[in-house]
């Protein structure tokens, strides 16, 4: 019996050495991740879509005590100049006019619960410009939705530039985010981030900070590539807790038409 029992353990240990020589080495997954990342920003960056947002204000409890939802275009413009990496966000409300008129006041429409922008580039964490922002670490292999997905855990190295900035008031903080990817190790495309702030902001009041992210082809549209499709924000303070769900989907090719019009020159 001890002869068998020393065996089983060796041969099971044997199959898990064979595993990890067989897995990507993170340096490699980076380096593909770090392509994807690349990849999927001049994605979106080619489309525009709409983004309907869920924001709920929750009570001590959990519970909704006020819900509002809001429908956007909504399009990405990067910018690489100068060997920087610039963002930006067009967010332009559907139907925001005629709730101003409604309300009697546009300032009163257009304020949201909580202002969350910025979550559907969480891939940049993997984006070259932004990765040596970043500790790394291999979490292993992961079933979800009967696919494996491979794990790496982050964490924001301080000093270093971050990808996301919170404004509170005249106030800019870079944020020191931590968490997981979840991945297709053959090629490198994200499937998901969760990250969270812990305590960092406990200055200004902020108890927490968590989203997640997901990623994959649009529903119908498989051969447009990867691209945004949820982002879940929860932010907690002292004393009020709010939860917006973004979701992004109708994705149609961004193109910009210049017209060129030239007068005829008269005859004398």
């Amino acid at each position: 019996m001890t002869n068998t029992l020393i065996s089983i353990i060796l041969a099971a240990a044997l199959v898990r050495a064979a595993a990890s020589d067989r897995a990507t080495a993170v340096p490699d997954l980076l380096d593909l991740a770090a392509r994807s990342a690349e990849r999927e920003i001049a994605a979106l960056s080619s489309v525009a879509c709409t983004e309907t947002v869920i924001e709920t204000k929750l009570s001590p409890k959990d519970k909704s005590e006020e819900r509002r939802r809001r429908l956007f275009d909504y399009l990405v413009l990067f910018d690489t100049d100068d060997g920087g990496l610039a963002i930006t966000e067009s967010r332009v409300e559907q139907g925001a006019s005629k709730k101003a008129e409604q309300s009697g006041s546009r300032n009163d429409a257009a304020k949201p619960l909580l202002a969350s922008t910025g979550f559907a580039t969480m891939m940049l964490i993997l984006h070259p410009y932004y990765q040596d922002s970043f500790e790394f670490s291999d979490l292993g292999m992961v079933e979800d939705a009967g696919r494996q997905w491979r794990r790496l855990g982050f964490e924001f190295r301080p000093g270093k530039r971050s990808p996301s900035v919170l404004r509170a008031g005249a106030r800019e903080y870079q944020l020191a985010w931590r968490g997981e990817v979840r991945m297709d190790e053959a090629t490198g495309r994200i499937a998901s981030i969760h990250a969270s702030l812990g305590s960092q902001l406990e200055e200004i009041g902020l108890a927490s900070l968590e989203t997640s992210v997901r990623y994959g082809p649009p529903p119908g549209q498989e051969s447009a590539g990867w691209l945004p499709l949820e982002a879940v924000i929860d932010l907690k303070t002292r004393h009020q807790h709010w939860r917006n769900v973004h979701t992004f989907g109708n994705y149609r090719r961004f193109e910009v038409t210049t017209t060129e019009k030239r007068e005829g020159t008269k005859d004398k």
